[in-house]
């Protein structure tokens, strides 16, 4: 299979993925199917493990093709960070916080909380938020965090 198949296989198998995973919240939560939503999820399910085995091979064919290369044309790999710990407490707190507010969000506007605005909506924001929240810290911390590694300049500002 040519690299640009494989490729195009995997968009479209992450669409699918995603699709199927939607339409299966949308059956359980909406219509009350619990059969379709399964059905919904093993597509799902089938198309994450294509998308897992489709980045594998292409990683391995990258790899072999880059070992026949002579030493000073291979890539430069790159030194990892020490990765970023993973704040689980706060995390939790921000999520209850943003689904908080998105209920009375929800009740000030339309004057009634339904159950599909707990089940479904309510917390599909507060990840979302939770996820920008979290996400916007760390990269500010890690941002200053380089700047401090990095140490005084050679000179002095004037």
């Amino acid at each position: 299979m040519t690299t640009f198949l494989a490729r195009s296989a995997t968009v479209l198998l992450t669409a699918v993925a995603m699709l199927s995973f939607l339409l299966g919240l949308v059956a359980l939560v909406g219509l009350g199917r619990p059969d379709r939503m399964a059905v919904y999820f093993v597509v799902t399910a089938l198309s994450v493990a294509g998308v897992a085995m489709l980045m594998r091979r292409d990683y391995r064919s990258r790899r072999a093709a880059e070992a026949h290369l002579p030493e000073d044309r291979r890539p430069v790999r790159r030194v990892p960070r020490r990765p970023i710990t993973f704040p689980l407490k706060e995390t939790l707190l921000t999520f209850a916080f943003w689904y908080a507010a998105v209920a009375v969000i929800d009740r000030v506007t339309s004057g009634y909380t339904s159950t599909f605005t707990l089940a479904a909506i309510a917390p599909f924001a507060a990840f979302m938020f939770t996820t920008i929240t979290i996400a916007g810290r760390h990269i500010a911390f890690r941002l200053t965090a380089e700047e401090d590694e990095a140490g005084p300049p050679d000179r002095p500002r004037t």
